[in-house]
């Protein structure tokens, strides 16, 4: 049943790495490691942006402006009193200027 675990796990972080490798090129940006060495979860970057798989993915995959998430993180940082918005709703033009 678990015969093909291994590979499975392996492929999935090998996968996760390539991902990792292409949005640091994409944004120019250093990666520094898995928090907690949890590939698949929530990476940090040049000791500052911490992003979680779903959100790289997302920014990859959708093309979205080189830098277009480190803004977000540095909004979010700044106006976490006012609330959240996720990555894919601000990459689409919500900003907390926007929130009531």
């Amino acid at each position: 049943m678990f015969t093909n675990l291994k590979k499975v796990k392996k492929e999935y972080e090998k996968s996760c790495n390539e991902y990792v490798k292409i949005f640091c090129k994409k944004n120019e940006i250093d990666f520094d490691y898995w928090i907690g060495n949890e590939i698949g979860g929530c990476a940090s970057f040049c000791e500052q942006y911490y992003f979680n798989l779903s959100d790289i993915i997302y920014d990859v995959n959708n093309h979205c402006k080189k830098g277009l998430i480190l803004e977000w993180q540095d909004d979010s940082t700044e106006n976490s009193e006012r609330g959240n918005i996720n990555y894919s709703s601000y990459s689409k033009g919500l900003r907390y200027k926007d929130l009531k």
